[in-house]
């Protein structure tokens, strides 16, 4: 139930229910950016279309990722360029 906030400002794109990763909410970026956060609870507090800040609220953590139920509850967190996943520790300030 631990909040997941957004890392920066954008535009949600996506919110799923994702077979292999539970519950899945996008947010595009400037610059080609998009940040993934899945294994959400069942319904984020997002939708499709909503512009959201750094540091909104997207969601809670879950146990939504079916090949994880017996892994205590986490986040998976993702972040692409044009597509192509890349180090989310390389872009800490």
């Amino acid at each position: 139930g631990t909040p997941v906030c957004a890392a920066s400002a954008g535009t949600v794109t996506d919110v799923r229910d994702d077979d292999l990763m539970g519950t899945t909410v996008v947010v595009a970026h400037d610059g080609g950016y998009d940040t993934i956060y899945s294994n959400l609870q069942s319904v984020p507090a997002v939708s499709v279309g909503e512009s959201v800040t750094a540091g909104q609220i997207l969601g809670s953590v879950g146990k939504t990722a079916l090949g994880e139920l017996r892994l205590p509850p986490h986040l998976h967190f993702a972040v692409t360029k044009d597509g192509e996943f890349v180090d989310p520790m390389a872009y800490l300030g």
